[in-house]
Order: structure tokens, then sequence, then C-alpha cells
């Protein structure tokens, strides 16, 4: 992925940047595709210029590499009209011209001021708040995409995010502080992407963000850039934070209509994850992830103490060896402690898994029955560490 580029107009769509130079002069097309380099804020190499340009021509959805092509056409076809009225023509009477007699995609065009259809396909289209994409926009564009990555064998990734925890945001703020955070994460996620990327606010305070020509690698680093810019926000000196799932074409899904799923579920898992943090999706039956970490775990009996060492855990469970041979289902208070964060945490939790592994040695998984949150919030904390020092592992 490219890297960010940030100016003092995030939040503002593309297609209102061209629209404004194109209202300054509509006449001198030399200088229209450098104005809008010199102006575009989004991260950009000139990819997708020219299908945006096009697009807020004719409303067009037209590959970048055809656009390219096209546009060069309609210059020549602005200098031929211009030689032959003898008077300057604009480029949009030349793109009507080209589109309705020489490339002939318009069969019965209707004139339009710009300005006018531009507010209402905002009306139609654009999240008043945010002034992102609506889902309604979001379900098209996901779909023409797709089509677009089958087509050329592309790669695609969609990424699903929502703002946690942000009904307690509205609780103890009120919506007016809520639609302020809301706004102000659409402005971040816009700062941090490409022009032919697409932002949607499809939900209360849940956001779609299509990366196109990005595989799951890519999509993850630049996903975490936006999770990064988002942790600037803070509220009584404590950042926003976001949860989001991603899930990329072909890599984990093949058809279009899975995408939103399965990326809605990677999210479902960050959040239960421990929150802050991205997921790809995993076809694998946990619903949380587990994570590699040596703690020392003490098992309270009522005449005794067991004692032994944790093989992963997980914001949900955890996984451990014995050589106490412990019932299924049977229930027991625990201290689970870490050494390097001096953190103890008291839980109860129920044996839901058992493996004889060897002589007198059990592997043993359990799930979290009672956590106070204290604790809830330790646990976070030290899967977070863990997550942090050792590489995800699938148990």
């Amino acid at each position: 992925m490219l890297k960010a580029k940030h100016t003092n107009l995030p939040g503002q769509r593309i297609e209102d940047t061209i629209m404004a130079i194109l209202e300054e002069d509509p006449c001198l097309e030399e200088s229209i595709i450098q104005k809008i380099r010199d102006n575009q804020f989004h991260n950009l190499e000139d990819s997708g210029i020219y299908s945006a340009l096009i697009k807020v021509l004719t409303s067009l959805e037209i590959p970048e590499n055809d656009s390219a092509n096209i546009w060069q056409e309609i210059i020549n076809n602005k200098h031929k009209l211009t030689q032959c009225m003898g008077r300057e023509v604009g480029i949009q009477i030349a793109t009507l011209d080209y589109f309705t007699n020489i490339n002939q995609k318009l069969k019965n065009p209707k004139i339009i001021e710009m300005k006018l259809f531009a507010d209402t396909e905002k009306l139609i289209l654009v999240d008043e708040l945010t002034k992102l994409y609506n889902r309604r926009h979001f379900e098209k564009a996901l779909v023409r995409e797709f089509k677009q990555s089958t087509r050329y064998n592309q790669n695609l990734t969609l990424l699903i995010i929502d703002i946690d925890d942000f009904k307690k945001i509205n609780d103890t703020y009120g919506h007016t502080m809520g639609d302020e955070i809301l706004s102000k994460v659409a402005k971040q996620i816009t700062s941090c992407l490409r022009m032919e990327d697409t932002a949607c606010r499809i939900g209360g305070e849940e956001f779609a963000i299509i990366f196109p020509q990005t595989n799951e690698e890519q999509a993850l680093i630049a996903s975490e850039k936006l999770l990064e810019a988002c942790r600037t926000i803070e509220l009584s000196g404590r950042p926003v934070t976001l949860s989001g799932g991603i899930v990329s074409y072909p890599e984990k899904v093949k058809n279009c209509s899975e995408m939103y799923d399965l990326a809605d579920r990677a999210l479902y898992t960050a959040k239960q994850s421990g929150k802050n943090q991205i997921v790809a999706y995993s076809n694998e039956k946990r619903s949380s992830l587990r994570f590699d970490a040596n703690l020392e775990l003490l098992f309270i009996l009522p005449d005794k103490t067991l004692k032994t060492i944790s093989k992963n855990i997980s914001v949900t469970g955890i996984a451990f060896d014995t050589e106490d041979d412990i019932k299924l289902n049977e229930s027991f208070d625990v201290k689970l402690r870490e050494s390097e964060s001096n953190k103890e945490i008291n839980a109860k939790i129920k044996v839901i898994r058992k493996e004889e592994v060897g002589i007198h040695k059990f592997h043993m998984g359990a799930e979290f029955l009672e956590l106070s949150p204290e604790d809830q919030t330790k646990l976070t904390d030290l899967y977070t560490l863990q997550r942090s020092k050792i590489p995800s592992t699938v148990l």
C-alpha cells in the first residue's frame, strides 16, 4: 500500500474536488489533470484520476486504463470542435459529443447543471453526517469492484470497522458528542485512503472500506494505519478506538455475496478478542483467537491448590496441561499470574475439553465462567500483551 497524504481537507470527496476544479475553468483541459494532482488529498500516484474525472463528467464508471485513453480522445475531439466552431468549446460539450457521436455510451443524454446533479446524487448516495458514501452505494460498489477483480484477475479486500463502545459514548456524553466522534472518524478514514478506495458508512457506528487491487497483507497494513490515525481522536483524555475485520478475494472468499458476511465475522472476532485491532477472516471454528502464553495457573480447591502453566489464552478461555485427572464440565476458582506485568486475575473456569496425551498427563481446554469487570480488563490487557509478543497460533 502507498503511504497516505494528510492535508487540511480530510473528509472531502474527490468528486467535490474535481467539480470545483472544473468550475474554475472548464476550457483549459491541459491544466485539469495537473490541478487534480496538485489538489488531491488522497493516497494516490495518478491511479484513478482519469476514471474519477470521467465519472464526474458523465456518471459512467470506466476502468482507469480505458479512461486514460478516452480522456485523450475527448481532448482531441475538443480541439476539432473548437476549430469547426471558430470559438473555444468547453470540456463538458466535447465530452457529451464524444459519448453520443463517437463512442456511443450515452444513447439519450439529458443536460443538467453539474452542481445540481451532484447535490441530488449526494442526497441519494452520501451519508449527510459523515460525508461518506452510504450503504446503498456500498452494496453497488462492492458488486462492481468484485466483477472488476474477477475480470482482470486482481485482488480485492473488504474492511468492516466500527467504533468500540460507541453506545457507552452516546450514553455518557450524549448523541451530539457521538455524532461529532462519527464525523471525526470519517475524516480520518478519508485522509488515510487512496482515491480508488471506497469508504462508506453502512450503519450507526459501522463503516466499510473497499480496497481494490489489494491483498490481505497489504490491507492489514493499511487498516492498522487507519486505526492508528483514529486513535488521535480523544474523548476525556482517552483515545477513540476501532475494531475491524477483513476478508480478501481470492485468498479467503470466492463469491461477492459472502464478502460482507465473512468480514463481519472477522469483526466479531476482533471484538471478542480484546477490541482495538484488525482481524483477518479465518475459517477456523474458534470464535476467539488464541495466543501462546506461559502463565502460572493456580487451581484453588477446598483442601489444596493445584499449580500448572497455561499453554495459550484468549479472552474467552485458556488451555493448559496437567497431571491431575480433572473431570469434564468441572468448575474451579483459579488465579492466573503473569510474571512480567505482575498481573493477577481471579476467575471461575469450566473444563470443556480434555485429551490424554501421556501417562498421567492431560491437555485441557477451559472457558471463563465468571470475571469481575476489573479482572476482565486485566485479562484483555494481558491478552493484548501476549498477542504483541508472540505470533498467533491455531490450537
